[in-house]
């Protein structure tokens, strides 16, 4: 069983949970619980670094309890799926080679690029990590969910997105085994890369990036509000390519919350050479936490790992940029 939820209730307790790549708000472990998060003062830069290797079967084999598995993430996405394709996969398998492809995935995934020692695989990760998006395009009309996604509930975004997280993470487990190519090897995504540039000009022509002025220099924002369609950072980054040496490292996007209102994306220019010194968990998660409570008592937090992270998953934000660039510094 997979399941994408950010709500505690929705959290099976006749299932032995394996939590990966994120924490729902006000879950706790029960006995036999598997629970892994990166997103935490501290934490490693791809979830599989915090997740031991298993010693001879699957790590989830070897850690069984008598119910039977049901994998957990907060947000679908490559580095969620390859964490929960390891755990799953038997130690022959997880041979040097496979765990380089792998990290080089979700290495791709949360941080747009690789680090040097997976350099060989930089290519290959862009372009798996291009087709695990892609491939959950036929996703909704498979569930029959409604075909504009505003009109989506919670429950249709649960189903197509714990879906996404079955395939991607099933795909990413028969490629290991030899069963099938890895995702992108056979060119599914290569119009992706289309895509990216497109929506790169249409946040420029339609002047969705504004430049916030700061003592200490610029951060780009990007709104995405209304797009109608998922836009890939990617395509912010390459649009604020030609400046991004002028700006400072932080970024923030604006999209649609589900329930109304905004929700932020605090991250990262790829490569800004300042950007090893920003660490969103030590205290601007924290500042950006309460300013949020002060407007609103029940308002949920603000997280995330070092590089990225968000405003609260189940509630609206109620701060404006202005008010998030200021608490930023």
């Amino acid at each position: 069983m997979y399941l994408v939820t950010t709500k505690v209730d929705r959290l099976p307790q006749d299932h032995q949970l394996v939590m990966v790549d994120g924490t729902v708000p006000d879950w706790e472990a029960k006995p036999g619980d598997l629970h892994w998060d990166h997103h935490r003062p501290g934490g490693a830069d791809v979830q599989m670094d915090e997740i031991p290797l298993p010693e001879h079967q699957s790590f989830i084999e070897e850690h069984s309890t008598d119910q039977p598995p049901c994998f957990v993430t907060t947000m679908v996405d490559a580095d969620a799926c390859c964490a929960a394709a390891w755990v799953q996969l038997p130690r022959e398998v997880l041979t040097s080679d496979t765990i380089a492809k792998f990290k080089a995935i979700a290495w791709d995934c949360d941080h747009l690029m690789v680090p040097p020692e997976l350099s060989q695989h930089a290519e290959f990760a862009a372009k798996a990590d291009a087709a695990l998006k892609k491939s959950s395009e036929g996703i909704a009309a498979d569930l029959g969910l409604p075909h504009e996604r505003k009109d989506w509930t919670d429950n249709h975004w649960e189903a197509y997105s714990s879906e996404a997280f079955r395939r991607g993470t099933d795909w990413l487990i028969a490629a290991a085994k030899g069963d099938r190519l890895y995702p992108g090897e056979c060119g599914e995504a290569d119009d992706y890369w289309q895509q990216i540039e497109s929506d790169a000009q249409m946040l420029k022509d339609e002047e969705r990036i504004q430049f916030v002025e700061t003592q200490r220099g610029a951060i780009a924002i990007c709104d995405v509000r209304g797009v109608g369609h998922s836009v890939d950072p990617r395509s912010f980054y390459h649009a604020i390519q030609s400046r991004s040496h002028s700006l400072r490292p932080e970024a923030i996007t604006i999209r649609d919350h589900r329930a109304g209102g905004n929700q932020y994306t605090l991250g990262s220019i790829p490569l800004h050479p300042d950007q090893h010194a920003l660490d969103f968990t030590q205290r601007a998660f924290d500042r950006l936490t309460q300013a949020e409570q002060e407007k609103d008592s029940e308002a949920g937090t603000w997280g995330g790992r070092r590089t990225v992270g968000g405003s609260p998953w189940n509630t609206p934000s109620q701060l404006t940029i202005e008010e998030i660039v200021a608490l930023l510094d």
